[in-house]
């Protein structure tokens, strides 16, 4: 972070002078975000639109305002950029001058989100309207998420306001019209604003503010830190949840060569095995309580007789083994005995390497690795 200039501002309605820091670069590194949109970075301070006068407690807008006094107290690389000119020592000489002179001039105040309010109810704000009422938000969230508790009718009204002015079609602009309607209680609308195929960067933001959804949860939330471990979760949780559900059409059985297996389910279980090769499972219930375990290769690929795996008839994916058991839930906790886990709750690099299409019966060809290679505890 490199300091600009300080730049001081009169108040309008006691013409008293205060104090704004400027920055003449700084970056996001370790940065925190918020579910409805804000930014903190230590190393990136912003100031805020609305601010309040040290002096007399008035409500000042920062949009378009005018400095009256600039001057710089901080000058990088001073005597390390070779001897200085005549003109920039005076001109060092002058800021730090001014620099003494206003030593004393306090800094403004953060307006609280009641003054946020009122300002944003009472005032034309043409062009500056949307970032007034965002700011105002910010500042109702930032007291909700120390004490979570329910939006007035205020503060609903102004976002409202604010979600009525809000257009753009970003993907930024769209997790934050959805996260409006989540804070509203608007769960199904939101919902429905997330009907979208969001980039890589946007899309574990928007499975944890559908997740917030889900739990009827209209509270704003620190986001998880980009690239952290829990964001890339939420990242393949998202892109589970937008990839689709296979249900092949039926042909009509004598259409089929190999001949047509039918199973009905397509809950995937996959078990990763390394090196991006994993194992697949669909468990197909059995009258009258019974299930069976249908195992498949990635991408539904069968083995030759000397062991190496064929190419995926097009259309068509193989059941290479299978394992009977005397009920679902005896199925279910057998494969997670054994490192399977269901594709919707463990979703990762390994999606769209499950197998598609209509289903051939392979098993007799196959090794039989579960059920008699022994590799099935």
């Amino acid at each position: 972070m490199l300091p600009g200039p300080i730049r001081l501002y009169s108040c309008g309605s006691c013409f008293g002078l205060f104090s704004r820091r400027t920055l003449a670069s700084g970056n996001t590194f370790g940065a925190q975000y918020r579910s409805d949109g804000q930014m903190k970075a230590r190393m990136l301070p912003q100031t805020p639109p609305l601010v309040v006068c040290p002096h007399c407690q008035a409500l000042f807008c920062m949009l378009g305002a005018k400095h009256a006094i600039e001057f710089r107290n901080y000058f990088p690389g001073w005597g390390f950029l070779g001897e200085p000119t005549p003109e920039e020592v005076a001109s060092k000489k002058a800021q730090e001058a001014l620099a003494q002179q206003y030593k004393d001039v306090p800094h403004y105040e953060l307006a609280s989100n009641t003054q946020c309010l009122e300002y944003v109810q009472s005032h034309k704000m043409a062009e500056n309207e949307e970032r007034l009422r965002l700011y105002a938000w910010h500042r109702v969230n930032d007291e909700r998420m120390d004490s979570p508790r329910n939006l007035s009718a205020a503060e609903a009204q102004n976002l409202q306001s604010l979600l009525m002015l809000w257009d753009t079609e970003e993907d930024d602009a769209i997790l934050i019209k959805a996260e409006m309607l989540r804070e509203l209680g608007q769960f199904a609308a939101a919902a429905a604003v997330l009907d979208h195929d969001f980039s890589a960067e946007a899309e574990a933001q928007a499975e944890q503010i559908m997740q917030a959804i889900e739990r009827q949860d209209d509270q704003p939330f620190i986001l998880a830190p980009n690239r952290d471990d829990g964001d890339i979760e939420f990242a393949w949780a998202w892109q589970a949840r937008r990839h689709p559900t296979e249900v092949p059409q039926f042909l009509g059985e004598d259409s089929f060569d190999p001949p047509l297996f039918q199973v009905n389910n397509r809950d995937w279980w996959v078990k990763v095995l390394g090196m991006m090769s994993h194992n697949w499972a669909l468990i197909e219930p059995q009258n009258p309580s019974g299930a069976v375990v249908y195992f498949f290769h990635d991408l539904g690929t069968a083995l030759r007789p000397n062991g190496f795996k064929l190419k995926q008839i097009k259309g068509r994916s193989a059941v290479v083994d299978s394992l009977s058991f005397d009920s679902l839930p005896e199925a279910e906790a057998a494969l997670r005995n054994n490192h399977f886990e269901r594709l919707v709750l463990n979703p990762g690099p390994w999606l769209g390497f499950e197998p598609t299409g209509h289903f051939y019966d392979a098993r007799a060809t196959e090794e039989g690795i579960y059920s008699r290679k022994g590799y099935w505890r």
